[in-house]
């Protein structure tokens, strides 16, 4: 018995490996990666805007960007870049501009706030994001000729 039990404890490793740690991402690599996402889902490019996310096959994220793709693939967007940092968020300002067929037309300003993690490898990449002081506008092409409020 023993020698069993000095035959167990021989030969054995008691050190642990070392962790390897990865350097987080730049303020720089954070504020690109804000500006990209946020200009694929202004320009409605789903899988660029997939491709910056933390975990590209987290469903309920995937869900939400396509979400806001939608919305904006009818509109046109200006885009305000850089991005803002605002705490531990970047937020990139837009405007867009919906025209319907009967002279109708829609204004959309607000924020993306966009929340940067890092994957695996140590990039920046999103981990969350969200429309912020989203105010629209509803008009006519009539109401923009005629109304005195309006010149």
């Amino acid at each position: 018995m023993l020698l069993a039990a000095a035959a167990a404890g021989c030969g054995g490793s008691t050190t642990r490996p070392t962790p390897v740690t990865v350097p987080a991402p730049s303020e720089q690599a954070r504020r690109d990666v804000a500006g990209r996402f946020a200009v694929a889902v202004l320009r409605a490019e789903a899988d660029r805007a997939r491709a910056l996310l933390v975990r590209p096959d987290e469903e309920a994220l995937v869900f939400l960007v396509r979400r806001a793709v939608a919305h904006w693939r009818r509109r046109k967007a200006t885009i305000h870049l850089p991005a803002s940092r605002t705490g531990s968020r970047w937020a990139v300002r837009y405007s867009g501009k919906r025209t319907f067929r009967d002279g109708r037309f829609e204004i959309e300003r607000g924020a993306l706030v966009v929340l940067i993690g890092r994957s695996r490898t140590g990039r920046a990449r999103v981990r969350f994001f969200a429309f912020t002081r989203v105010e629209r506008r509803f008009s006519t092409h009539q109401d923009a000729e005629l109304l005195p409020s309006k010149r």
